[in-house]
C-alpha cells in the first residue's frame, strides 16, 4: 500500500505573538506526507528550487518519504510563504506569497507510481489535479484541496476536482465561499449535492465535519491548552486521514475513524513551528491521543 502526495514544498516565515522563525520548512505537501507516514508508506511528487537546503530534504529522507518525485528546478527558487498570527492564534495576516518554482509547473509522475494505491493532491492547480487523478486509474480512494487563490481564479476548475476525486478537503472559509452558505453544515450538503462525492470541511481548533450523500459527522479538535503553531494543521489533518485509510477498506466505520486519526495528528502538528513536531512524533503518541479522543467522545445511551 503506498499514498501518493502532491502540492508544494515550501520555506516558511512564521510570526506569532510569543516567538517567530524564518527559513521554517513548510508547505502543503510537506506536512502531509510527514502525517500520513505515520501510517503507510508515502510517496512525494513537489518540485523545490536549487535555494532548498539540503538539511531539510535530508528531514524528510529520514521520515522514510519517497523522494523520488521531488523535483530541483534547474535556476529556480523554492515557494516561500510568510504569515503573522494574532494573539486567538485562529486569525493571521499573509505577510508574502512567492509562488516560485511552482508557478506553472506540471507534476509528471515518475515511472511506477501509477500504481499508487490512494491519493492526496494538496492545494494546486486544479488542472494539475485533474491530470494526476486521470494519470491514477487503479487508486481506490483519492482527495484533493485547493487554497483562495484558486477558488479566485479557477472555481470551476477547482469544482471539476472535487468531483471527480473521492473526498475534497475544504477549510470553513472556503466551504461558504464555494456554497455560498453560512451554515457549515448547509455548506456541506451543497458540496455533496453540487457533485462532491464527499466533503471534509476543516473547523481548526474546533474539529471537522464530513459530509456525505449517506452519512454526516461531527469530530472535535483535541482540547490543547498551548498553540505554538497552528500552520498546515489542515494539511496535517488531511495526510494523516488519506495514510489511515491506505492501510485499510473504505467504508463509512474506517472514514470516521480516520477522522479522528486525521484530528489526533494534527494536534501535535500545532504544538511546534511548522512541522517540527511532526519530525519526531511516534506511533505510540499517536495510538495514544486516539484513545484520549475516544475517551472525551465517548457516553452512554440515556435510560
Amino acid at each position: 500500500m503506498t499514498l501518493l502526495v502532491s502540492g508544494w514544498v515550501a520555506l516558511d516565515a512564521i510570526e506569532t505573538p510569543f516567538a517567530k522563525v524564518k527559513q521554517s520548512l513548510g508547505g502543503s505537501a510537506t506536512c502531509a506526507a510527514l502525517a500520513a507516514a505515520q501510517f503507510t508508506d508515502v510517496r512525494l511528487l513537489a518540485a523545490i528550487g536549487e535555494d532548498f537546503p539540503e538539511g531539510e530534504q535530508a528531514k524528510l529522507e529520514g521520515r522514510g518519504i519517497d523522494l523520488a518525485g521531488l523535483t530541483t528546478i534547474e535556476g529556480g527558487t523554492t515557494s516561500r510563504w510568510g504569515a503573522r498570527y494574532h494573539y486567538d492564534m485562529n486569525t493571521r495576516d499573509t505577510l508574502f506569497t512567492h509562488l516560485g518554482v511552482n508557478d506553472g509547473w506540471k507534476p509528471v509522475l515518475p515511472a511506477g507510481w501509477e500504481d499508487s494505491s490512494t491519493a492526496f493532491m494538496a492545494a494546486d492547480d486544479p488542472q494539475a489535479q485533474l491530470g494526476l487523478l486521470g494519470a491514477l486509474p487503479s487508486a481506490r480512494a483519492t482527495m484533493v484541496d485547493t487554497i483562495q487563490i484558486y477558488i479566485d481564479t479557477a472555481k470551476k476548475g477547482v469544482e471539476a476536482a472535487m468531483r471527480a476525486a473521492d473526498f475534497a478537503s475544504v477549510n470553513e472559509t472556503e466551504a461558504r465561499q464555494l456554497t455560498g452558505q453560512a451554515s457549515i453544515a448547509k455548506a456541506g450538503r451543497a458540496l455533496v449535492e453540487a457533485g462532491a462525492k464527499a466533503a471534509l470541511i476543516k473547523l481548526g481548533e474546533y474539529g471537522a465535519v464530513y459530509a456525505s450523500p449517506d452519512d454526516y459527522f461531527v469530530a472535535p479538535g483535541y482540547p490543547l491548552e498551548d498553540v505554538v503553531d497552528p500552520t498546515g494543521a489542515g494539511d496535517t489533518f488531511a495526510g494523516a486521514f488519506m495514510g489511515y485509510l491506505d492501510t485499510a477498506e473504505v467504508t463509512p466505520g474506517e472514514v470516521r475513524r480516520a477522522i479522528i486519526y486525521g484530528s489526533a495528528v494534527a494536534s501535535f502538528a500545532v504544538e511546534g513551528f511548522g512541522p517540527s513536531r511532526l519530525l519526531e512524533l511516534t506511533r505510540d503518541e499517536v495510538e495514544e491521543r486516539y484513545r484520549e479522543f475516544r475517551a472525551f467522545t465517548h457516553f452512554e445511551e440515556a435510560g
